[in-house]
């Protein structure tokens, strides 16, 4: 085994340290009713202040200033065929290393029907797209 270099350690040891988690403070609007959001390198987690809806929780990819984060839901309809339901969020981090400001969003949405090879589409419906802002964003 190859012995490690002192800056090999610090590297490792360090790392963590630029991770950072931000939680921020969505305000009121009529499509998601305002709340928080939790943005980390590998997630994001939304939590709503209205009660009936249950916290978004997304996986996230960060590359550079940007992170994608996504979550899907994939249900069996009655006649074998399958729908699936993706809602992606977009981030722009701010050159400083600062927070983002908003937040944009994308819910996409189709049917697959069954057949003897697999699913195909169909119908896919239009994207629904929107752009939130966060504020009062803090660094953990």
């Amino acid at each position: 085994m190859k012995p490690m270099t002192p800056l090999a350690v610090l590297v490792l040891l360090t790392s963590p340290a630029f991770a950072e988690t931000w939680r921020c403070e969505v305000p009121y609007d009529e499509v998601n009713g305002g709340g928080r959001v939790t943005i980390e390198d590998d997630r994001l987690v939304f939590l709503s202040n209205w009660p009936h809806r249950d916290p978004e929780i997304l996986k996230c990819t960060k590359n550079g200033l940007t992170s994608e984060c996504m979550s899907a839901d994939l249900a069996t309809n009655r006649n074998g065929g399958a729908s699936v339901f993706a809602k992606l969020f977009s981030i722009v981090w701010e050159k400083d290393g600062g927070p983002p400001t908003t937040i944009t969003t994308r819910q996409l949405s189709a049917i697959f029907h069954a057949h003897e090879n697999g699913y195909a589409i169909a119908e896919a419906f239009p994207s629904i797209g929107y752009r939130f802002p966060v504020t009062d964003c803090q660094a953990d």
